[in-house]
């Protein structure tokens, strides 16, 4: 059974086809991986999916809700949470007020005006338990911007998973990092599947192949194939156009 299904999804702009009727489904804690050469459509796919962009034609529905014409917070309330390639975070602030931050958000506002917010126990514990899921329980009194391009990508998933989402779209996680960072980030994914789904959108195909459960190959905005990573490794189209290998004839 799908959480999380695009019908028909399709984006023009101008003359251009950006995704030309693209139909995925996520089922319940997957990780499901979209790859493509660059220009494929990826990055439209995953505005129109978390509300940055209007789709021209087709449907998205998140556990049974139609969020098609619903606004981007309004995606985030129904389960629908994204870390963008360029981390967000306040770099001045301390990686625990930062969580806070967004936990208070989903918490919504305590109107205690005459109490700090470190006294609000459960917006500390939503906080701190966050920083442990992604392993930042030890540079809590840290400015975020001080943190290493690893740690921040960590604490941007962090302030995602403060939406406590139904599915999380990560948008190339690995972006940026070596060979050390991005082995945590893969072993942090590989973790939150027991939280939620993932749609994830990744270069990096040694992560893809390693964590996905499934992957959907764009081209020219259209799905090319579908299916585990036996299957797209060894999908002849997928060899010629992404993977860059030869075909024997």
């Amino acid at each position: 059974m799908s959480l999380f299904v695009t019908e028909g999804l399709v984006k023009r702009f101008g003359g251009l086809l950006a995704t030309d009727q693209v139909d995925l489904t996520v089922a319940p804690g997957e990780i499901h991986a979209l790859i493509g050469p660059n220009g494929a459509g990826k990055s439209t796919l995953v505005n129109l999916v978390s509300g940055l962009l209007p789709a021209d034609a087709g449907r998205i529905v998140l556990d049974g809700v139609d969020l098609t014409a619903l606004a981007p917070h309004m995606r985030v309330r129904h389960g629908l949470a994204r870390c963008f390639q360029i981390t967000s975070v306040f770099r001045n602030d301390s990686v625990r007020d930062n969580l806070l931050l967004a936990v208070q958000a989903q918490a919504g506002t305590s109107f205690r005006c005459l109490r700090r917010r470190e006294a609000e126990t459960a917006l500390m514990d939503g906080a701190l338990a966050l920083a442990d899921k992604v392993g930042l329980a030890d540079v809590l009194d840290r400015p975020a911007g001080t943190l290493p391009h690893g740690m921040q990508k960590k604490l941007d998933v962090a302030l995602a998973l403060a939406a406590r989402p139904k599915l999380l779209l990560l948008d190339e996680p690995m972006a940026g990092m070596g060979p050390e960072d991005s082995l945590q980030m893969v072993a942090l994914i590989d973790r939150l599947r027991r939280d939620t789904a993932i749609l994830l959108i990744e270069h990096d195909m040694d992560a893809v192949f390693q964590l996905a459960d499934r992957i959907s190959v764009l081209v020219y905005g259209r799905v090319l194939t579908s299916g585990d990573a036996a299957h797209v490794k060894g999908h002849p189209e997928v060899q010629s156009v992404y993977l860059g290998t030869e075909v024997a004839a």
